[in-house]
């Protein structure tokens, strides 16, 4: 059995992992600071949306959060269901998570509903996101049903 000691260091990892992601989301809706956003991942982190792209280290990060935060006027990350499981070494965990979201694109409002699946390593103390990978359930404008959008 674990020592007090060792539960209480997962219990802390956990609360750390879940305040980086909110700092993500919060990094986000505040315009998509791309200095911010790519400080959250690892040298060699890689986010990963899918069809709507796959981004390898910061600097490629860095150009995609530049890029829509010049397109993006609004957004809103809506957090739930966030579940984290530190391997034993106290180096590195896995997360998932849901978002639900509203944005606003090139004018265009838009609903969103994404589940994250996440990889996360701790590097000089700090956890920090090693991969984020997102399952787009839907992206649709606020006029169209999201029944419609998601097939």
């Amino acid at each position: 059995m674990a020592t007090i000691e060792e539960r209480l260091a997962q219990v802390e990892a956990v609360d750390a992992i879940k305040r980086l992601k909110i700092r993500y989301a919060e990094l986000n809706d505040d315009g998509f600071d791309p200095d911010g956003l790519v400080a959250l991942f690892t040298v060699d982190g890689v986010w990963d949306a899918g069809e709507f792209g796959r981004l390898v280290g910061r600097d490629a990060m860095r150009e995609y959060w530049v890029e829509t935060g010049r397109i993006t006027s609004f957004a809103q990350h809506y957090i739930t269901n966030h579940v984290v499981d530190v391997d034993p070494s106290g180096t590195t965990a896995t997360g998932r998570c849901y978002l639900l979201g509203m944005s606003t694109r090139e004018g265009q409002a838009y609903w969103m509903a994404v589940r994250y699946a996440e990889r996360y390593r701790r590097v000089d103390g700090e956890w920090l996101f090693e991969e984020m990978q997102l399952l787009p359930s839907f992206m649709t404008p606020f006029e169209t049903s999201w029944a419609d959008a998601a097939g």
